[in-house]
């Protein structure tokens, strides 16, 4: 084992846990989880406000799970959030997905929760304070990136609710961009960016290892078996 691998591990409090379950699972693909680890990040982050065409929905898990963003956040007004399995192809099983549906205004639920967390509020959309895509700044925190259907675009009660405003230049006569377009564009130009910055952008050496082992439990056969033998091992 060598590389990410034995870094991650090193600094884990899972790490008797990860050592045996992998195991059960070639070093390539252990070495290979720890490497994806190694990239994600909570530093952006996505919302999706009531979106109702499966294959966008599905598109967009996807670009998130390939430029590493590990949470998508989901709000369900009237519509819920299903996916095109010929589109997602697995992704959603690697990201952390949060949803929102249950109280009065999921919308302001889901504003109020990332705020919380030191996230800034970013509406993608036109307005008249709204800053250009290659002008907006990562460096002041973490962002929340909030994306609506391309019919209303994004709540009242979200663009209220924002801290920023972010435009994606457009050059031609239609008015917007598809939401997995809009999606798309957004994160690989930032991601690029975040990546280039002195930020702490990764996963900490705790979740990064919380990561991984929640990978290795959806990977590995009867693995939920094989915990409980190494629980009862360690107990005894």
């Amino acid at each position: 084992m060598t590389g990410s691998a034995e870094h991650s591990l090193f600094f884990s409090m899972n790490r008797p846990l990860i050592e045996y379950l992998s195991q059960f699972m070639t070093e390539r693909r252990f070495a290979r989880l720890c490497q994806v680890a190694d990239s994600r990040t909570h530093y952006i982050t996505v919302v999706l406000e009531d979106l109702y065409q499966p294959h966008n929905a599905s598109a967009v898990l996807r670009t998130c799970d390939c430029l590493g963003i590990q949470d998508v956040h989901i709000i369900e007004k009237t519509n819920r959030f299903t996916l095109n399995p010929d589109i997602e192809l697995g992704s959603a099983q690697w990201l952390s997905l949060h949803k929102y549906k249950d109280s009065p205004n999921p919308s302001i639920t889901a504003v109020n929760s990332l705020k919380s967390k030191g996230y800034r509020i970013v509406a993608t959309t036109p307005h008249q304070k709204d800053v250009s895509l290659e002008d907006f700044n990562l460096s002041p925190g973490p962002v929340a990136f909030f994306f609506g259907t391309e019919m209303r675009g994004l709540s009242e009660e979200v663009l209220a609710s924002s801290d920023e405003y972010l435009r994606i230049p457009m050059y031609g006569f239609t008015e917007s961009f598809n939401i997995s377009v809009s999606v798309a564009l957004v994160l690989y130009r930032l991601v690029q960016n975040l990546h280039g910055l002195d930020l702490a952008w990764q996963l900490s050496h705790s979740e990064k290892d919380e990561l991984i082992l929640n990978w290795m439990r959806k990977s590995i056969q009867d693995s939920e078996l094989l915990e409980k033998r190494f629980n009862f091992k360690n107990q005894s």
